[in-house]
């Protein structure tokens, strides 16, 4: 019998199926570390989070259930609202300079010029920095009297601006700060897709006669579609989730200009002490992020 032939018997079918099983089952082995400390740490704080917002709660006590009281009591929160739109405010400022400044440096850094691996290695090692050094260094920074930002502004003409101490430019130093500490991490996953694309549909492309100009948009803009849907989806979700520098660098003021999210949710649930409350808040940052990231992936047609 040939081998076409065996292959349609029961026992070629029957080891193929399992074959395929145990492909699947040395996947879920592998997986199965990530699962569990996913499943431990993500989905079950995530279903705790949403129960305990339907409850009274002060963690010494017990639960006690209060069913949409605590999401009244948030919205009723002139604070709550006021952190809603400094977060966004925060997003507005930082995701179209991170995406925009990781495609420009990966496009930079994707040259093959001597020294750029080093280049590379120094563009990404303010990532590896800890919040609270950022925060002190940038706060000392952006000091009105000895700052270096406004030593740079005055010898250009700029009066010196009080970065952390005014409304108007607490927030926006907040982002600068964020810029600078994070959008290596798009440029790592741009010069990734960058380096994916094929050498030789450039290549066609300028011997049909195509510019750099043409090339980048129409070749290099398309393949990173993907790409760019992952680090815009990204960009909003860290956005939304800002705490650290802002509780660092102004510890939300002045007048409350800096307050995010996640600081009231800290503030609600450990000096406060009320769980209900802050788990309420937490959920409703989940569902912003969600409604955001998938309306921006839908936009750009990557669901």
């Amino acid at each position: 019998m040939t081998d076409q032939a065996l292959e349609g018997t029961p026992t070629a079918v029957r080891s193929s199926s399992e074959g395929k099983r145990g492909h699947a089952l040395a996947a879920l082995a592998f997986l199965s570390p990530y699962l569990l400390l996913f499943f431990l740490f993500m989905l079950l704080p995530t279903a705790a989070a949403v129960a305990i917002s339907f409850m009274r709660w002060d963690i010494l006590g017990t639960p006690e259930w209060n069913g949409l009281d605590n999401y009244r009591q948030i919205f009723a929160d002139p604070l709550f609202l006021t952190a809603i739109k400094n977060t966004f405010y925060f997003v507005f400022l930082t995701a179209i300079p991170m995406v925009v400044l990781g495609l420009a440096l990966a496009m930079l850094l994707d040259q093959r010029l001597k020294g750029t691996a080093f280049v590379r290695t120094v563009v990404f090692l303010p990532y590896v920095v800890m919040v609270s050094t950022v925060g002190i260094l940038w706060g000392w920074l952006f000091d009105k009297g000895t700052g270096l930002v406004n030593h740079y502004l005055t010898i250009i003409g700029v009066e010196p601006i009080a970065w952390l101490k005014d409304p108007d430019w607490s927030m926006p130093a907040l982002a600068i700060t964020t810029i600078w500490w994070t959008v290596n991490t798009n440029m790592i996953i741009f010069l990734a897709a960058l380096q994916d694309i094929p050498e030789e549909l450039h290549d066609a492309a300028t011997v049909d006669g195509a510019g750099s100009w043409q090339r980048f948009v129409h070749i290099t803009l398309p393949l990173l579609q993907p790409a760019a849907a992952l680090v815009t989806a990204l960009t909003i979700i860290n956005g939304w989730r800002v705490f650290g520098q802002a509780y660092v660098m102004t510890q939300g003021g002045p007048e409350a200009s800096t307050f995010v999210i996640v600081q009231y949710i800290y503030l609600t649930a450990f000096q406060n002490f009320e769980m209900g409350p802050a788990a309420a808040a937490g959920v409703v940052l989940l569902l912003v992020t969600l409604l955001f990231s998938l309306v921006q992936l839908k936009m750009m047609k990557a669901i």
